[in-house]
């Protein structure tokens, strides 16, 4: 690897690193009032972008988390009645994770929040910058999965 290459990658990795962090903290400053968690953002968004529900597994991939993490924090939020486990018939033990009606609700309001922070945080921005670095990305998490 070309030394400038190496420096560039790694100072992308310390910089990713950095941008985790303060999503993190935007996440939760965004879901306190609606009492989640940027844990419970992803999984809720994952869920409800996936149209039909993940399972466990399914969801753990999409976030890069672990099946163990995704298992403990769905157990939760069922609990709690945000989400609901449903028969999968692809597949007998492996069940489908589903929003329940609170956890649509509780989606519909954070994308109140939500939808104004995306557009302010990509103001200035060009769609095709967004695009590239989205590309780029992908690119890297298919290089590492």
């Amino acid at each position: 690897m070309h030394p400038s290459k190496r420096v560039l990658f790694l100072d992308l990795v310390l910089s990713v690193f950095r941008l985790n962090g303060l999503l993190i903290a935007q996440g939760d400053d965004m879901t306190e009032r609606l009492g989640l968690t940027h844990a419970r953002w992803k999984v809720i968004g994952a869920i409800a972008l996936s149209n039909n529900g993940l399972t466990v597994p399914g969801i753990a991939r999409v976030l890069g988390q672990s099946r163990q993490a995704v298992q403990r924090i769905t157990d939760v939020m069922v609990e709690d009645g945000l989400l609901e486990y449903h028969e999968n018939p692809k597949h007998k033990r492996s069940v489908l994770v589903l929003l329940s009606n609170q956890g649509k609700e509780i989606y519909n309001t954070l994308r109140e929040v939500q939808d104004p922070w995306a557009i302010d945080a990509t103001q200035g921005i060009p769609a095709e910058e967004l695009e590239t670095a989205l590309r780029l990305i992908r690119r890297l998490i298919k290089k590492f999965n």
